[in-house]
């Protein structure tokens, strides 16, 4: 979305909906950054004024949580009818390229906690998988997690990365005191569409054997199930919460600069 034409004078005309708002949120980010998002500057390039936004989203982090949805939503759509690792794969790939085409979309997404429709169908759809592969409850929950997770911290990590002198790293790494690094191929580490395949195949490949050593009904072994939360029977001290989120819970908003 363009941010061209607006006077930053609250000369906007007639009511501002909600997806507009949100579409100019996301083009600002991909101008400054996550960081450079603030409700009076969005206003500013709306040409409309604050409250006419905070009557739309209570505050920033209700903002963020709808912006995260709006980049989630462009991963939906009909899953292959295969198996369950296909469509966890392709499902993967979809929100891993979601999140990379926009700027710090892994970290919207990972600061966001929403109700809404596209969060809510990310998640469906993985459990839908996990009940396929044999997990139920409490074990497919934190299975679709770590797939989730797993997607968000390699695109994180893509974003986030500064700039890399791998030959500056290779003559730092000397075979005496890195003897492992020294003999690694380390530009690996920065093929990052060969790394999240890989990775991805190995968890997918750990899921379908846990899958099949896994009983329905079984504790996982450091967390008790809500049955036993209160007064679990192998030691093990009961969690502090007894239900764990579909995808990751808010993190804390950057610091919205002042006026």
């Amino acid at each position: 979305m363009s941010m061209e034409g607006s006077s930053g004078t609250g000369s906007r005309k007639g009511p501002i909906r909600p997806d507009i708002v949100v579409d100019a949120a996301l083009a600002l980010v991909n101008l400054g950054g996550l960081e450079s998002l603030t409700m009076r500057g969005l206003s500013d390039a709306l040409g409309t004024q604050p409250p006419a936004l905070y009557r739309l989203f209570r505050d920033k982090d209700a903002l963020v949580d709808a912006m995260a949805d709006a980049v989630l939503a462009s991963a939906l759509g009909p899953l292959p009818e295969t198996s369950w690792e296909t469509r966890v794969i392709v499902l993967a790939g979809r929100l891993r390229a979601a999140m990379l085409d926009q700027r710090d979309g892994a970290r919207i997404v990972g600061g966001a906690y929403t109700t809404r429709q596209p969060t809510l169908t990310v998640a469906d759809s993985l459990l839908a998988a996990m009940g396929e592969a044999g997990f139920t409850g409490e074990a497919a929950v934190w299975a679709i997690t770590t797939v989730f997770s797993y997607v968000l911290g390699e695109a994180l990590e893509q974003q986030g990365r500064a700039e890399v002198d791998l030959e500056e790293v290779q003559a730092t790494v000397s075979a005496e005191d890195y003897p492992h690094l020294a003999r690694s191929p380390l530009p690996a580490l920065l093929d990052f569409d060969a790394r999240f395949a890989f990775g991805l195949r190995m968890i997918t490949a750990g899921l379908r054997e846990g899958a099949q050593t896994f009983h329905p009904g079984e504790t996982v072994p450091g967390a008790a199930s809500n049955a036993t939360a209160d007064s679990p029977t192998d030691g093990t001290p009961a969690p502090t919460s007894r239900t764990t989120p579909p995808l990751p819970a808010r993190k804390a908003a950057p610091a919205e600069p002042g006026p």
